[in-house]
């Protein structure tokens, strides 16, 4: 995982006065994988995330500091990207088979980069 979601995860678990092993029990997982996740030897999956979310009482773009944007915002975004002619077929493919496999594998950080570099591409 990228290091400013490592530490927002340590910083979310301390304000809420969770030891690692305090917090895999109210997440029902091994403390082993909390240590994983805050030393960034394991990604989070989705699942995860959305008990840390529910547990700690934030939104998934709080724990993840992602910007929020509307469905409305989002679909701009990405009518840009796929109208965009300066982006090559392959890229645009590339990047959106990145997302897919973010979908698939439940993997947050992989679909966060996709997301970005939609984004990015339309600037």
């Amino acid at each position: 995982m990228k290091k400013s979601i490592i530490n927002r995860l340590r910083e979310i678990r301390r304000k809420n006065n969770y030891t690692q092993e305090d917090f895999a029990e109210k997440l029902d997982i091994s403390r082993s994988k909390v240590s994983s996740w805050e030393n960034g030897k394991r990604d989070m999956n989705i699942k995860d995330a959305i008990k840390i979310a529910k547990e700690c009482n934030v939104s998934l773009d709080n724990l993840f500091e992602t910007k929020v944007i509307s469905e409305s915002e989002y679909t701009e975004i990405f009518k840009k990207f796929l109208q965009s002619s300066n982006i090559t077929f392959d890229r645009k493919l590339k990047i959106l088979e990145g997302a897919l496999d973010a979908l698939k594998y439940e993997n947050i950080d992989l679909l966060l980069e996709s997301y970005k570099m939609t984004q990015n591409a339309t600037k």
